[in-house]
């Protein structure tokens, strides 16, 4: 058992021999260093380093008498000192990893700038494949956002994600646009993100194609699976400026036709 209480200390951040000298400074008491060597294992030309370590981190208490005796601290004390250490640790690492990640996106971001305007067509199958290219383009808008669709009514799964897709690309300037024929399923949700600067309008009838625009260059095109209501069977991905450019202008003509919503009809 003890090994095993050793083990889970090792997990929180120590090392093997702190460990073991903890665990056994709890089941004896007051110690000296020779008593906890003789018990714990730890090699007596070691347990110094080791005991003077767990007073650095208070985990134990040594006294100024001859010979030098330990004392552990309460065992829950001493778990949520480690704990909160190693959250710590981790914050660090993750705030590290966290630069790194703004380098290498800020980095690539301009490579991506300079790769020219050759068109390319990509596609995704099925609902999470579908789902994370759409959210990558969405990522990579740089100034707006076109979105045509007939019914604004997705599955939890996809609401949490775009919702938040969204919110993160108003917050930073991006213009975005939602032409819709149907968005009752969608009003406290819609409420929300037009605060933060969507706009929305409903219009009498749309083309039957859901669409995305972005930038004015890139087009997605969302596939629906015929045998199945409203259930996403592909998302096809267009990097052409012609295309693009064609659909914008669409986009804005049924926009200038539509009605601002929230509608007085409503509520």
């Amino acid at each position: 058992m003890d090994d095993e209480r050793a083990e889970l200390l090792a997990e929180l951040g120590l090392s093997n021999y702190e460990a073991r000298a903890f665990v056994t400074l709890t089941r004896h008491g007051a110690m000296t260093a020779d008593e906890v060597a003789a018990e714990s294992n730890v090699p007596r030309g070691r347990v110094y380093d080791v005991l003077n370590a767990l007073v650095d981190r208070s985990l134990a208490r040594a006294d100024d008498g001859r010979p030098r005796t330990y004392t552990h601290v309460e065992p829950a004390e001493a778990v949520d000192r480690l704990l909160a250490r190693r959250v710590d640790e981790l914050d660090q690492q993750r705030s590290a990893y966290e630069r790194t990640a703004s380098a290498a996106e800020e980095s690539l971001s301009s490579v991506r700038s300079t790769a020219g305007a050759e068109g390319f067509a990509t596609s995704a199958l099925h609902d999470d494949a579908a789902r994370d290219l759409l959210l990558e383009r969405f990522a990579a808008t740089d100034e707006s956002i076109r979105i045509a669709v007939d019914t604004v009514d997705v599955g939890p799964e996809w609401r949490e994600a775009f919702t938040t897709r969204l919110a993160e690309l108003l917050e930073v300037g991006i213009s975005m646009r939602l032409l819709a024929t149907d968005l009752s399923n969608a009003t406290d949700r819609l409420e929300t993100i037009v605060d933060q600067g969507l706009e929305v309008r409903r219009a009498p009838h749309l083309p039957a194609q859901r669409f995305i625009v972005f930038d004015d260059r890139e087009v997605c095109l969302e596939v629906l699976n015929p045998t199945v209501d409203d259930e996403l069977l592909a998302v096809v991905n267009f990097r052409d400026d012609d295309l693009a450019a064609g659909l914008a202008a669409s986009f804005d003509e049924l926009w200038e036709e539509a009605d601002d919503w929230p509608l007085e009809s409503d509520g």
